[in-house]
């Protein structure tokens, strides 16, 4: 119910950002991506079954890794896109967008005990 409530989320930025070199910004995502433990397990547990231990683990583990990157890129470009398209859209449509996905909530809390 509080989704329901809530206000339009809405980001207005009052104070003037330092501004900071690509490089930077890089390297903070990478220290914050590498030193997640949530990432290192699930790399733990999930590759492991697609590994031939007969062929290269080298030539497996870069295939892995320049799928994932690629997919990764690709994905955080798609959101960030589509992040500054709906915004405006949302400062008009906020509350009811709330009030939509609010009620997708409660009717999934009410069919998920009713399931068979």
């Amino acid at each position: 119910m509080q989704v329901w409530r809530s206000a339009p989320v809405g980001v207005e930025i009052t104070v003037v950002a330092q501004p900071s070199s690509g490089g930077s910004l890089f390297g903070q995502g990478a220290l914050s991506a590498l030193t997640n433990p949530k990432g290192l397990l699930f790399f733990a547990a999930f590759l492991p079954q697609f590994i031939d231990p007969h062929r290269s683990l080298v030539t497996q583990f870069m295939v892995m890794a320049g799928t994932f990157a690629v997919t990764e890129a690709a994905t955080e470009l798609l959101i960030a896109g589509m992040a500054g398209r709906i915004a405006p859209w949302l400062r008009r449509v906020g509350r009811r967008f709330n009030q939509v996905c609010g009620g997708v909530f409660v009717a999934i809390g009410i069919a998920l005990p009713l399931r068979s």
